[in-house]
């Protein structure tokens, strides 16, 4: 609504003796946006590190034999950041595909001009930021060299 309009209405409303409330419905959605768009980020990233301490665990035999082979922690921080990034993407890309899925699914045709509105920055920090950090996270927290090369783990 222009500045005009709402002028215009004020008038009309105080000759018939109503009442004009405006508000700007964007102001308190930014603070919900960021703290939801943060949490969010912080959960894909805790269940993002489960989902890779179970891949390298049950690949502890592998990571054994590459590096019996020569292979050094640099290779074994590869890989870790590889798969790490690479499962943060594809959850990025799922999950912000499903989520307009629903959103058109669920919105009638005249709501559907409200999907003009694309928070760009807090899709660029799920879909680029995450995959960034958890590759990161995982290329600094799994260059050790596992516990021994000649005992095969228990199962």
């Amino acid at each position: 609504m222009t500045e005009a309009q709402l002028t215009a209405a004020r008038k009309l409303a105080l000759d018939t003796n109503l009442v004009i409330e405006d508000r700007n419905r964007r102001s308190g959605l930014l603070a919900l946006r960021t703290t939801a768009t943060a949490a969010g980020a912080a959960l894909a990233l805790a269940i993002l590190a489960m989902t890779v301490g179970l891949i390298r665990a049950e690949t502890a035999a592998d990571l054994r034999t590459l590096t019996a082979t020569g292979a050094t922690g640099r290779i074994r921080r590869t890989l870790t950041s590889t798969t790490a990034g690479g499962l943060a993407l594809l959850g990025a890309i799922l999950g912000i595909g499903a989520a307009y899925t629903v959103i058109v699914a669920g919105s009638s045709r005249n709501q559907l001009h409200d999907l003009t509105r694309v928070p760009a920055v807090e899709l660029l920090v799920i879909a680029a930021g995450v995959p960034l950090v958890a590759a990161a996270l995982g290329w600094l927290l799994a260059g050790r060299q596992p516990q021994s090369l000649v005992r095969a783990g228990l199962e």
